[in-house]
């Protein structure tokens, strides 16, 4: 089972306790400061110094952060984009790697898969799924990818609730950037991690020359278009100005987004999140 370490820059706020720095006061090792032992706090934890220093002669007791649990969240394409090459597999695995090492940090996950309706056409609410990992990747492979997916009018915070999240954005991209913006305004309370996934074969034709039919299986769109050597130049450019388009717009909602090219590697997904922390 893969797993990758994530880490947060901001304070949880759940009166659970986890793994992550909390603004919740309890029984860490986060110097918070003192409080009077009249206010009910903890005498284990008196500062003989600083209650001998008190000018209102109270016993000051230290005060200390917890560390809480963050709610994890996916969600998922599952528009029929998302279906080409081994762009499923990819998507099995990213979701598979998430729900495992969500449980193993001792976080609530929860899965929402969207594909052709304005609902989600797989849903997992938030709680400890022990067997989440297996459970989803068993549901996800040979799943029917079809319809626009996240490419249409949604209403995610329903299904993400109130409370900030570390929620996981995983797509091809393959939709207007106006969408996408749409979608980062709505989960901006959250803390999105954009998750792309490509297939070099969408640059790179499967001939230098010739005609070749084209689908576009979200529409149903079909053409003939004519490749030669400046085609998978002209492709690859166009790829390259969408990862700079991407890469811009994410940013300015918080986080840069990590792409995944016809393969995932976990530490490649710690590391990340280690130099977004630093």
């Amino acid at each position: 089972m893969e797993e990758f370490h994530y880490r947060i820059a901001w304070r949880a706020t759940s009166a659970h306790p986890g793994h992550h720095r909390s603004q919740t006061e309890g029984g860490g090792f986060e110097f918070h400061g003192h409080a009077s032992l009249m206010t009910g706090a903890d005498p284990r934890h008196i500062d003989i110094r600083a209650s001998l220093s008190n000018p209102f002669g109270d016993y000051q007791v230290r005060q200390f952060y917890q560390t809480s649990i963050v709610p994890v969240h996916v969600i998922a394409d599952l528009s029929a984009s998302m279906g080409l090459g081994h762009k499923p597999e990819l998507l099995s695995r990213l979701t598979t790697a998430i729900a495992y090492s969500a449980y193993r940090t001792g976080d609530p996950f929860g899965f929402v898969g969207i594909a052709d309706r304005h609902t989600p056409s797989i849903l997992w609410p938030l709680r400890r799924h022990r067997g989440a990992a297996l459970t989803l990747a068993r549901q996800l492979n040979g799943y029917p990818f079809q319809g626009r997916g996240l490419d249409q009018p949604l209403s995610l915070t329903a299904w993400l609730g109130k409370r900030r999240s570390l929620a996981f954005l995983l797509s091809d991209f393959h939709f207007p950037l106006s969408r996408l913006q749409a979608l980062l305004q709505q989960l901006r309370p959250h803390d999105v991690v954009p998750l792309v996934l490509w297939l070099s074969q969408e640059w790179r034709p499967p001939a230098r020359w010739g005609w070749l039919p084209l689908h576009d299986p979200e529409t149903g769109t079909r053409r003939t278009m004519w490749f030669h050597p400046g085609t998978e130049k002209s492709l690859r450019l166009a790829f390259d100005r969408r990862r700079r388009q991407l890469t811009e717009l994410c940013r300015r909602y918080g986080r840069r987004p990590f792409f995944v090219v016809d393969g995932f590697r976990p530490e490649a997904l710690s590391r990340y999140f280690l130099e977004s922390c630093v």
